[in-house]
């Protein structure tokens, strides 16, 4: 039986899963992404990022639980899901917005190294969708486009039953021309409308301004440790900033959702993500918005669905992705020299 590592880094934590060639997650783990001010690929100051993504994976296959799995299987690789930019073909981080200690670094070189395995890299959001693509919700839709609504916002496309290997970033998409700044460096984007990070910036700008809200009395007055999870808690307790926080996440994702329907002739959007628990708060503001502005003989029939894989697409997705690495060299191998 072959097995494969899969790992979704993402802005706040990082998944790790055991999956089988069918998908199975045989164990699976999270933890922290590692949070390390200014040492990037090439610097050294203090702890390396690398050096603790690195760490991470270590800890989980040397678990007590998971060692046997591997001892008694074929380890084929590791599949890498990132948040940011990918060089793909080189395996390198572009840009990672929310985690900027990975700029620049190879981490493709860096893995492949280490633990003398294939590795696979992608864009977080990619892997989700070839997540759902293989065994989720979007297994039967040959055309769709996935939304992952964590820290940041992150898109993928499955068109024509494969994965669109482009960035489509759609969490940076313009929205506002002159709107809130954005962890990527220009301002207006969606990502900083519809995310956690965004919920939490609303948040506390209005408590800033002078708003009544239960979260002016949580973390002892420290508007700043509020957390998007604080936020969704209160929001079910009834509290009105924080309920209206996650229906402008809704207007946003749907203004979004209508652009990405008029450009991609797509059969259903599915969001997924950290946030996607609070699909209750958004999804009527977000449902109103993308039909109301969407060209009617596209729309008519699109679907708007929940992931079935929840918190694990992406990592399932990452294992997936270096099957079909693997799989894809064997075919290349196996061609007949004519």
């Amino acid at each position: 039986m072959k097995i494969a590592v899969g790992l979704d880094i993402g802005g706040t934590n990082t998944k790790i899963i055991l999956a089988d060639e069918n998908g199975e997650v045989l164990a699976g783990r999270q933890a922290a992404t590692p949070s390390v001010s200014g040492a990037g690929a090439g610097k050294t100051e203090g702890d390396r990022i690398e050096d603790l993504l690195i760490k991470n994976l270590k800890d989980f296959m040397n678990d007590e639980a998971v060692k046997p799995l591997i001892s008694h299987a074929d380890l084929a690789g590791i599949g890498l899901g990132v948040a940011g930019f990918i060089d793909r073909k080189n395996g390198l981080i572009i840009k990672s917005p929310n985690i900027a200690a990975l700029n620049g670094l190879a981490v493709r070189e860096l893995f492949e190294t280490e633990f003398s395995l294939p590795v696979a890299v992608e864009n977080d959001a990619n892997a989700y969708a070839y997540g759902e693509r293989w065994i989720g919700t979007g297994k039967d839709i040959d055309n769709f486009v996935v939304l992952t609504l964590g820290t940041g916002l992150g898109g993928g496309h499955i068109y024509k039953g494969e994965l669109y290997e482009g960035p489509f970033e759609i969490g940076h998409m313009i929205m506002e021309p002159d709107g809130r700044f954005c962890t990527c460096g220009s301002h207006g984007c969606l990502e900083s409308y519809a995310s956690g990070r965004a919920i939490v910036d609303r948040v506390i700008k209005a408590l800033e301004d002078g708003a009544k809200s239960m979260l002016a009395e949580c973390c002892d007055g420290n508007f700043y440790k509020i957390t998007p999870d604080l936020v969704f808690q209160k929001a079910l307790d009834g509290d009105n900033l924080s309920r209206e926080a996650f229906r402008e996440v809704g207007r946003y994702l749907g203004v979004g959702i209508a652009n990405i329907i008029n450009i991609f002739r797509i059969d259903a959007v599915l969001i997924g993500g950290g946030l996607l628990g609070a699909w209750d708060l958004f999804i009527e503001e977000l449902t109103k918005e993308a039909f109301k502005r969407a060209f009617k003989p596209f729309s008519a029939n699109i679907r708007i669905l929940k992931s079935s894989l929840a918190k694990d697409a992406g990592s399932i997705g990452a294992a997936g992705l270096l099957f079909k690495k693997l799989s894809l060299s064997h075919e290349a191998v196996s061609q007949p020299v004519i």
